[in-house]
């Protein structure tokens, strides 16, 4: 059976190497797509550069779509709603999928029955360092998995049946951040299934502009989010005891992973005072203190 697929792309800001996203698609082997790209209001629109991608390739089922800009999260909700087709497979403007990924996606889903696909992934750094990043298949309870075990899906490898994403909305206050792991808790809540696909089917590429490396404003009001998760989580196995606690150590992981961000930056003084205050929150755990050691040392992670 061939099932057809919405690929919805959210951009910002991405005429410089939105091209080669696109390539990755249109180079598919599986060809029951469509290709939904929502330009989120960036400064300098991506019109002319898509016009151009059409001209070059005319049989693309490319569709352009500018708005005002809402962050990544309410650029996926557009996208979404501007689909026509029954699965969605999402993709980030600076990612890339390897050429047999929806083929793939397609047989799994014919034979798996999910409402939620996700596959592993290659992440690329500037400079050419790779490592392949292997999920898990999430247990029956996902909500509780996914907040206790930390998440395990990334965007540019999920496909997700349209109409439960429709109904259940994950997107609906469109946050700026946090929005995609919040986005898989809200569909577990929902009861959407997950199946994990065992394979590397894409590159998520880490580049030195983007939010995650480079906002520390970002990694704090994401790690603040992570802290509102718990309140998730089911109230027939935790007591509102036991998600205060939970809540008091994730500050303090926080800390410590705030303490990494200006540590990757070599900034170490800033890291060492994060990685004492995550201590004195009660994270005492060996990779803090490996981390102090560092820091002191001037030792990049």
């Amino acid at each position: 059976m061939n099932n057809k697929f919405s690929v919805v792309i959210s951009a910002y800001n991405a005429s410089a190497f939105i091209g080669e996203t696109l390539d990755s698609v249109r180079k598919q082997t599986y060809t029951d797509y469509e290709v939904v790209l929502v330009d989120d209001g960036s400064p300098e629109p991506m019109k002319d550069t898509i016009e151009a991608y059409q001209k070059e390739y005319p049989d693309f089922p490319l569709r352009y779509v500018w708005q005002e800009n809402k962050g990544p999260a309410g650029a996926r909700k557009k996208s979404v709603e501007e689909a026509k087709y029954e699965y969605i497979a999402m993709l980030d403007h600076d990612d890339i999928w390897r050429n047999n990924k929806l083929q793939v996606m397609n047989d799994v889903i014919n034979n798996h029955d999910a409402d939620v696909y996700y596959h592993d992934e290659l992440e690329v750094r500037e400079g050419g360092k790779s490592k392949e990043i292997r999920y898990r298949q999430l247990e029956d309870d996902a909500v509780t998995d996914l907040i206790m075990n930390g998440n395990t899906l990334s965007t540019s490898a999920v496909v997700i049946r349209r109409d439960v994403f429709l109904k259940c909305n994950p997107y609906d206050d469109c946050k700026r951040y946090g929005e995609d792991f919040e986005c898989w808790i809200r569909l577990a809540k929902f009861g959407a299934s997950f199946y994990h696909v065992d394979q590397v089917l894409g590159e998520y590429r880490r580049l030195s502009n983007s939010l995650t490396m480079a906002n520390d404003n970002y990694v704090k009001r994401t790690n603040e989010l992570v802290v509102e998760f718990y309140d998730y989580l089911p109230k027939d196995k935790f007591s509102n005891t036991d998600i205060e606690e939970l809540k008091c150590k994730q500050k303090a992981v926080n800390e410590y992973l705030l303490g990494r961000f200006y540590h990757n930056k070599k900034q170490y003084k800033t890291a060492l005072e994060y990685y004492k205050k995550s201590k004195e929150m009660g994270n005492d755990n060996m990779k803090n203190k490996i981390a102090a050691i560092l820091a002191k040392l001037h030792i990049c992670i």
